[in-house]
């Protein structure tokens, strides 16, 4: 399933942190928080299958030329 906030736009991987981890979910989330005070575009967090790790990603407007 594509996620609705990355439609459309360039996702950029900001950081992840290892399911393994208990905390891992709780630490993705600060981290985008964190992010969000800097960040030129939206910051929200994925689960990324395939890593088996929570995602902090920043969706960018892509530039048409």
């Amino acid at each position: 399933m594509t996620c609705r906030a990355c439609t459309g736009y360039h996702p950029v991987r900001i950081d992840a942190y290892p399911v393994g981890n208990p905390r891992a979910s709780l630490v993705a989330a600060h981290r985008a928080d964190e992010e969000r005070t800097s960040a030129p575009g939206p910051i929200h967090v994925h689960y990324d299958q395939i890593h088996d790790a929570f995602a902090v990603i920043r969706t960018d407007v892509p530039e048409h030329a």
